[in-house]
């Protein structure tokens, strides 16, 4: 840098300044040109020589970030698309408009970030002829970091420029860097999952084979024995291994799911009557704990509906029996409403236990219960609410609650459905 930071670079495209006067400026070593990975790579792109060297004399003993440069020098638009080809890896464009034409400059803009959609290089523009690219135009139109006219550019508004536009170029570069780091983990958590869920598929397809013989030959022996005790023995049998035969099944559910090779298979259903069913299994189970179940159905919803009666129900139960089991004193309520564009609003809201704060961000992850697992109350694995996102998510709709310790919990979805006519 000069010790007059206000003396032009450049006064116009014919007259170069530098210093108090005009000097003869001798070519710089072949030496500073070799690259080196150590250094930002820089491109001087620009029909005069002159221009390359003055540029290269300015920048020599500036660093950033403890990095020198390297210059890569083009003296056309067409040599600058070769190079920045060659060298995606630029971290910064000096790039002259007017060249052999009047916007050959903007021509190397547009195949930077159009042709070969590279989005990091930063692009300062330097022109002796802003009447062939106005300022607010180009600075519009193109994807550029800066726009300096060379009559106006001082030694210090280059540096400035230069460090500028490097900051932002390593900024970008770091964020990439986290963003590939953030990718890489999420493809090996989810290999590392789909690995967790193979292994559970396979350990339930071992359980569930014999555990259907014990279920058989307890149903035989219940029905051969006269013994009262004998028989509430093994009705107490039977009871758990249809309760560890259910959990098995929510498990393999969760691994098919997981999978996401599944499809949904729509029927036509009379909604009303389809959900009076489901209620009915619902309430049913409620009145063994003295709980209030009540539910309320949009009467605008259509009587005949599109939708895959089987998922549906899936996400009814798991979501109302949840609701019935973390309630001990209290209702438990549906409602279910017709949104536009044909998509069914269904809000499930209990008086029971809540969520703990903490619980509440992984509520949908597998395995997750809501609940101390030391301290468990309430039977079951933590994968029906995980099947519930599942579900939804497959079917386009969204599912998400809101919960209070100690007062209950509110659990929203919507669903699209189809109609015949």
């Amino acid at each position: 840098m000069t010790e007059n930071d206000d003396q032009y670079l450049f006064q116009d495209d014919d007259d170069y300044l530098f210093g108090d006067e005009a000097e003869e400026i001798e070519p710089q070593d072949e030496d500073k040109n070799v690259s080196s990975e150590s250094n930002w790579k820089l491109m001087i792109v620009d029909d005069e020589a002159d221009v390359h060297r003055m540029t290269e004399r300015i920048l020599e003993d500036i660093t950033f970030d403890g990095k020198g440069f390297t210059y890569l020098n083009a003296y056309s638009g067409k040599e600058a698309k070769e190079l920045i080809v060659e060298h995606p890896d630029t971290a910064l464009l000096l790039l002259d408009v007017v060249m052999r034409t009047e916007n050959d400059g903007l021509k190397v803009v547009e195949f930077i970030r159009s042709d070969i959609k590279n989005r990091f290089v930063r692009i300062i523009l330097r022109t002796g002829q802003p009447g062939q690219a106005p300022e607010r135009k180009v600075i519009t139109d193109y994807d550029i970091h800066d726009y300096k006219l060379k009559s106006m550019l001082t030694d210090q508004a280059l540096y400035t420029a230069v460090i500028s536009a490097l900051r932002t170029y390593r900024d970008l570069r770091i964020i990439e860097k986290k963003h590939n780091e953030l990718e890489k983990a999420l493809a090996d958590a989810q290999a590392a999952q789909k690995a967790r869920y193979q292994i559970l598929a396979n350990i339930n397809h071992e359980i569930k084979t014999p555990l259907q013989g014990i279920l058989g030959f307890t149903e035989i022996l219940m029905i051969s024995e006269s013994n009262n005790d004998n028989r509430e023995y093994l009705g107490h049998i039977k009871h758990s291994a249809e309760g560890l035969h259910k959990v098995l099944s929510n498990v393999l559910e969760l691994t098919e799911l997981a999978g996401d090779s599944w499809e949904l298979n729509d029927a036509t259903i009379l909604f009303r009557e389809y959900m009076e069913q489901i209620m009915d299994t619902i309430q049913t189970q409620a009145e063994w704990k003295s709980i209030m179940v009540d539910y309320d159905i949009d009467k605008h919803i259509p009587q005949s509906i599109i939708i895959d009666p089987k998922r549906l129900r899936q996400v009814l139960m798991n979501l109302l029996i949840n609701a019935v089991r973390y309630t001990e004193d209290g209702t438990v309520s549906l409602t279910v409403e017709l949104k536009p564009e044909k998509q069914l609003y269904f809000v499930i809201k209990d008086t029971g236990s809540g969520i703990p704060k903490e619980n509440q961000a992984q509520i949908f992850d597998p395995f997750m219960l809501g609940e101390n697992f030391l301290n468990k109350r309430y039977a079951g694995v933590g994968v029906g609410l995980s099947i519930c996102k599942s579900i939804v998510q497959k079917m386009n709709g969204n599912i998400w609650f809101e919960s209070q310790p100690n007062e209950g919990s509110t659990f929203y979805f919507t669903v699209p459905f189809r109609t015949e006519f």
